[in-house]
């Protein structure tokens, strides 16, 4: 895609995402599916439909972080961004019984799936009418979607998958795939996050400025000042090893990258969530409210940091040697 055109696609993105942001986690059902009908309108989901695709792994990773900046309810990482991508590696092997608008299925407790999975969630599936889950071996299958499931990500949707219904093989992924799409997947979940710590950041940095106490600006204590600038390199940091990794998955092999999103997303699941800590430290007893958004950003952070892989899963596999993963 063109860098103009990719601008007017984020422009356009970013004007969704401002109108249909939550300032709440109490969002009503009417309000919810008016967004997500107003993302699918959108056609974001074609942009990694086709092969070649029509954006590249950067340019979704900049959508994802687009979606993370706002509390929105709308299912952009499931539907738009990953489901796609799916499908687009799974080809000619794809059969039209899939769903209209898939989303993906996860292990219980929202890792990827492994050899012994047997209990499967759809995640991130507002509007989904399907799910698509990838096990270990690279095999696709199609799942049902059961009823809702809870999570601490108040404003995202996660539907059981009923432990008796069939499930369709829709393809399966070679080992070159089945890296890429891991990696993929990484970077997407990765980059939301990077974008709710860095937005969360920018507000307690404008609350800084605003708050006053003792007759001045809290922002103009020294303490403070550290918090938020230390909140401002782990943000930083989040965001370069992030970029990266959504640059190799343009431009390296799916083992590199899935090694460089390995890397991305153990260093996002420590430092999002610690620079989060720090802007509720400045936000105060505010911050604890149910009616002000800080839990909303909170919740996303310290839920997405379990998504996928913990630092924990992710640390261990990179300590192995390479030949060994």
């Amino acid at each position: 895609m063109e860098a103009e055109e990719f601008s007017l696609v984020r422009d356009m993105f970013r004007t969704f995402a401002t109108r249909f942001r939550s300032g709440t986690a109490d969002v009503e059902p009417a309000a919810l599916a008016a967004a997500q009908k107003a993302l699918d309108e959108l056609g974001l989901a074609e942009l990694r439909r086709t092969s070649p695709p029509a954006a590249t792994a950067q340019e979704c990773a900049l959508l994802a972080e687009e979606h993370g900046k706002q509390p929105l309810g709308t299912s952009t990482l499931g539907t738009v961004l990953l489901a796609p991508e799916l499908l687009r590696l799974l080809g000619d092997d794809a059969p039209a019984g899939v769903g209209a608008t898939p989303t993906i299925a996860l292990a219980r407790d929202l890792r990827f799936a492994t050899a012994g999975t047997t209990e499967l969630v759809a995640w991130d599936c507002e509007g989904a009418d399907s799910a698509l889950s990838v096990a270990a071996d690279g095999t696709v299958t199609s799942v049902e979607l059961g009823a809702s499931a809870p999570t601490i990500d108040l404003l995202r949707t996660v539907r059981s998958v009923p432990s008796d219904a069939p499930a369709k093989v829709v393809g399966r992924l070679d080992a070159d795939q089945l890296s890429h799409w891991q990696a993929y997947a990484l970077v997407m979940v990765t980059s939301e996050l990077v974008g709710a710590a860095g937005a969360f950041v920018d507000l307690s940095v404008e609350y800084a400025r605003e708050r006053r106490q003792y007759g001045k600006e809290i922002g103009s204590f020294q303490a403070v000042q550290h918090i938020l600038a230390d909140a401002t390199v782990l943000v930083a940091a989040c965001t370069s090893a992030t970029r990266y990794a959504a640059w190799s998955l343009d431009n390296e092999t799916p083992a590199a990258a899935l090694t460089a999103a390995r890397v991305a997303k153990a260093e996002v699941n420590d430092s999002a969530l610690e620079a989060i800590y720090s802007g509720m430290q400045v936000f105060g007893g505010i911050a604890q409210t149910w009616e002000h958004i800080a839990h909303l950003y909170l919740r996303k952070v310290r839920l997405g940091a379990t998504i996928l892989a913990t630092s924990a899963d992710l640390l261990a596999i990179l300590a192995e040697p390479e030949a060994a993963r």
